[in-house]
């Protein structure tokens, strides 16, 4: 390997990159994932470290990144105590790194990693600070989930308050002063690609085509995409409670106009039986109602979360990490 070749002293002025893999039951990935990752980076005038988040995985996955560990100290294990969500593997892996870049690759290997040169050509050539990937292709997915993940970036970018980028996912690259803004929010409700793009710095996107997955099976079901969408809008927008606003000053004023018309056509001798319509008048008031408690419930809840102070991630074990890190 190159890293082996150089001199300690020559390798102590190489830049160090940190390369953050969150992972979930992957086992059947992982001898792929070391082989397309190294042969990526060894070639690469960097330093690099790999920082594998298992989230709690039921299968072999510890064991096989653990034995990596062991035949190259560049290779980072920590499990958590149970699955914290892939948000918090990215917070986790963000706040271990050492790299001077820090770089999140998903261990499923559908976001391929010939894409990181572009990444690290960017950040120093270019002098950006945040380079994110942009998938233009998603091979392998059905043509519904692709669209309905379509639909969810565009909605999520139309109700930020800051701009996020579309079909932008966590695959990028960050400076480590970045990492450092991002280590000063303390949020519990995170959406990562939303906190990244709300700290601003020079921000740059590269296109790429998403692979389709070889091995394993995806842990993401369909409604993990309605409940994606529903965390990043409310995490980064009120607009949700502002519609509301409005649509209830716009039904007060329908009800007004009704009454003067009710009012009318009393006064000329022709009142509308109208039953059937004040019953799906009252059920479409009634619904409209119960969704409107049910947003500004979810950002009680939310709040009730943060008050809370709980730890974001409970790490059950690490190997190749200080325990005071």
């Amino acid at each position: 390997m190159l890293s082996n070749v150089l001199s300690p002293h020559i390798q102590s002025l190489r830049e160090l990159i940190t390369i953050v893999i969150p992972a979930r039951n992957e086992s059947a990935n992982i001898a792929r994932l070391e082989q397309e990752l190294l042969a990526i980076t060894d070639i690469l005038p960097y330093d690099f470290e790999f920082i594998v988040i298992d989230n709690a995985s039921t299968d072999a996955t510890g064991t096989m990144v653990k034995a990596l560990c062991v035949r190259d100290p560049r290779w980072k294990y920590i499990r958590f105590s149970r699955n914290f969500s892939v948000e918090m593997s990215m917070t986790a892996g963000y706040h271990f790194a050492k790299g001077d870049a820090i770089i999140v690759l998903y261990s499923d290997l559908q976001d391929p990693p010939n894409v990181i040169p572009r990444f690290i050509e960017q950040w120093k050539a270019g002098g950006y600070d945040v380079v994110y990937g942009v998938r233009t292709v998603r091979t392998g997915d059905p043509q519904w989930r692709n669209f309905l993940v379509k639909i969810a970036y565009r909605l999520i970018a139309a109700m930020a308050d800051v701009r996020i980028p579309t079909d932008a996912g966590d695959f990028r690259l960050i400076t480590r002063r970045v990492r450092d803004a991002l280590e000063k929010v303390g949020e519990y409700n995170r959406y990562m690609r939303g906190l990244i793009a709300w700290l601003g710095f020079k921000q740059i996107g590269i296109p790429y085509e998403r692979q389709a997955r070889k091995a394993g099976k995806s842990s993401a079901p369909f409604w993990s995409i309605f409940f994606f969408t529903f965390n990043a809008i409310t995490s980064f927008s009120l607009k949700p409670l502002r519609i509301f606003t409005f649509i209830g000053f716009g039904i007060i004023g329908l009800a007004m106009l009704g009454i003067l018309l009710y009012i009318s056509l009393y006064v000329i001798g022709y009142p509308p039986p109208g039953i059937t319509t004040l019953i799906v008048l009252s059920f479409l008031g009634i619904g409209l109602n119960s969704l409107g408690i049910g947003i500004l419930g979810e950002y009680i809840g939310r709040s009730y979360s943060e008050v809370k102070h709980r730890p974001l991630y409970v790490i059950e074990e690490q190997v190749g990490l200080s325990v005071l890190e």
